[in-house]
C-alpha cells in the first residue's frame, strides 16, 4: 500500500487553514506552518473551520504546526497559502531548506506567482480558489461555501503528478484539474477588483446596501475589469458559481435599478476581504493592491482601454493604504474622486 503523502501548508491565514483542515480530513498527512504564537496556539486547541454564520457548527481537525522550518517533516508536495507580496522571501527559505524538486501547489490571487515561483521551483501548480473565508482568530476560520479548488500548470509537471494531488485535494475538497487555468484566474481578478473599494469603505463594518453611489462604484469596476480582460484575450469561466459576464456587463451599463435584485444578492456574499484582512484586520500596509488592481490596469494601458473608475480608487487606495491607523472613508469621498477624473 503507498504511503500518503506529507503535504506542507506554508501559512495559517484563512485559506491555509481551511485546505489544511480539508487536506487533513481527508487523509493525508500535514504540516502548517507559520509564526511560533500561532502555531503554539494551533498545537494546543487545533483548527476549527465552519461554513457561514453557522459558526457554533464548527469542523474541528488536529494538524501539527511548526514556526521552525528544521523541525518539519520533509514535505513530498508544498501548498503555499502566502500572498504574492511574501513569495519570493519565502521561496528562497524553502528552496534552501527542502531544495527545489518538491511540488508546489500556489493559491494566491492573481498571476504574478506565475513569474515569481519558476525561478525557485522546478514543479510548479497554480491554483484558483473559488470560495471566500475569513479569519475569526488563530486557527479559527470561516467560509462561505466549501471549494471549488481549480488547479493547473505550466509545463513541468506530469499529468500523474497533478492528478495524485488533485486526488488528494479531492478527499477533503472540491478540486479540478483545470486545463483553462489562466482564464480562470483572470475572471477571479475580475472580481478581486473590488476588494480595493470594500477596504476602502470598510464594508464587513459598514453597510452600504442603500447606497446608489456604492452599487455604481462597485459594478462599474468589475464592468471595466471585463472590457480589460476582453481586450487582452482571456475568456469568460464560470468555475466555482463566480457571476457571469453578462450579468456584470448588465449591471455596469443598465439603469441601477433594473439590476438592484442580484447586486443586492451578490452584495450579501461579500465578507471580509483578504485586502480588508491585511489592511484593517492586521494593520498592515501592504497588500494585494499592485497584484490585481495594480495589474488589470497594466493591461488596460497596454491595450488601450479606459478604466476610469479603476483607475481612480486604485489611486486612493495607494494613498489611503498608506495611512497609520487606517481609517475607512466615506462613499461620497470616493463617488467625488471618480467624478473628478
Amino acid at each position: 500500500m503507498k504511503n500518503k503523502k506529507n503535504y506542507l501548508v506554508f501559512g495559517a491565514g484563512a485559506i491555509g487553514t481551511t485546505v489544511a483542515a480539508w487536506l487533513n480530513d481527508g487523509d493525508s498527512q500535514v504540516s502548517l506552518f507559520d509564526k511560533e504564537e500561532i502555531s503554539e496556539h494551533i498545537n494546543q486547541h487545533g483548527l476549527e473551520v465552519y461554513q457561514g454564520d453557522k459558526s457554533a457548527d464548527r469542523f474541528k481537525s488536529k494538524v501539527k504546526a511548526y514556526s521552525n522550518l528544521d523541525d518539519v517533516p520533509a514535505p513530498d508536495v508544498i501548498v503555499l497559502c502566502i500572498k504574492n507580496y511574501s513569495l519570493d522571501g519565502v521561496s528562497k527559505l524553502l528552496i534552501e531548506k527542502f531544495g527545489k524538486n518538491a511540488p508546489i501547489v500556489a493559491l494566491q490571487n492573481g498571476v504574478e506567482n506565475q513569474q515569481i515561483l519558476p525561478k525557485y521551483f522546478n514543479k510548479v501548480i497554480y491554483g484558483v480558489v473559488c470560495y471566500n473565508a475569513w479569519v475569526d482568530s488563530f486557527g479559527v476560520v470561516g467560509y462561505q461555501k466549501k471549494g471549488p479548488i481549480a488547479l493547473g500548470h505550466n509545463g513541468g509537471i506530469t499529468e500523474i503528478d497533478i492528478n495524485n494531488i488533485v486526488a488528494d485535494f479531492n478527499k477533503g475538497v472540491e478540486t479540478l484539474n483545470y486545463p483553462n487555468l489562466n482564464d480562470a484566474a483572470h475572471a477571479k481578478i475580475v472580481i478581486n477588483l473590488t476588494n480595493s473599494l470594500t477596504t476602502l469603505v470598510a464594508l464587513h463594518e459598514n453597510d452600504q446596501s442603500k447606497s446608489k453611489a456604492f452599487q455604481k462604484l462597485l459594478t462599474s469596476m468589475t464592468y471595466e475589469g471585463i472590457k480589460v480582460m476582453k481586450a487582452a484575450g482571456f475568456k469568460e469561466s464560470k468555475l466555482g458559481g463566480m457571476p457571469s459576464w453578462l450579468l456584470i456587463t448588465a449591471a455596469g451599463v443598465l439603469p441601477g435599478f433594473i439590476t438592484r435584485k442580484p447586486y443586492l444578492k451578490n452584495l450579501k456574499k461579500m465578507v471580509v476581504s483578504s485586502m480588508a484582512q491585511d489592511i484593517i484586520v492586521n494593520g498592515g500596509s501592504t497588500s494585494e493592491l499592485e497584484s490585481i488592481n495594480g495589474y488589470v490596469l497594466s493591461l488596460a494601458k497596454k491595450y488601450g482601454i479606459k478604466i476610469p473608475v479603476n483607475d481612480a480608487i486604485y489611486q486612493l487606495c495607494r494613498e489611503e493604504f498608506v495611512k497609520s491607523p487606517f481609517k475607512p472613508i466615506t462613499v461620497d469621498s470616493i463617488w467625488q474622486r471618480v467624478c473628478s477624473k
